[in-house]
């Protein structure tokens, strides 16, 4: 499925990013977030940018949907090395396991106040969901939609591909 094929959708701007699984790079963001999730970050900021939408107040009508079956895989395998070599783990890198805030990240730092959402399965098989989902929401619960698709593969890069959409029916 192709977002461009769907007759319901307007793309307002694309982006496609690649980063690997290196640590967490700090943003100026007082919390620590899984790699990934900064990747959908960057990525959904890019997208905005190429949709004219940039900056964080941007996204006061704009939802997000991420998809991942790696989401924060890394942190959490960080978080069940240090409980087994340490007995302990930091709060921060608890908290930056939740899958969630592979969503939620972008969310907080491009401004992003509609609906949010991830999936946890592979972005091929979710795609008809989310186009049942964008379709309830564009026009209901936001005037845009951030489709971020996440993908690691087994050479270890993981790619962003991000899709602003809106309704063609506005």
């Amino acid at each position: 499925m192709d977002w461009a094929e769907q007759g319901a959708f307007a793309m307002l701007g694309t982006a496609t990013l690649e980063g690997t699984e290196g640590p967490s790079r700090p943003r100026g963001v007082g919390f620590y977030a899984d790699p990934v999730a900064w990747l959908v970050a960057d990525a959904v900021g890019t997208a905005l940018e190429a949709a004219g939408l940039p900056g964080p107040t941007a996204g006061t009508e704009v939802g997000m949907v991420a998809v991942s079956e790696h989401a924060t895989g890394h942190t959490m395998r960080e978080v069940a090395d240090a409980v087994r070599e340490r007995g302990r783990v930091s709060p921060l890198r608890f908290a930056g396991a939740a899958p969630g805030s592979v969503a939620g990240l972008a969310c907080i730092v491009h401004g992003l106040r509609g609906p949010s959402l991830l999936l946890s399965m592979a972005p091929d098989a979710a795609r008809p969901a989310v186009a049942v989902l964008a379709g309830a929401w564009l026009g209901a619960s936001c005037t845009r939609l951030v489709v971020a698709e996440h993908r690691r593969h087994p050479s270890g890069v993981h790619r962003v591909n991000t899709v602003v959409l809106t309704s063609r029916e506005r």
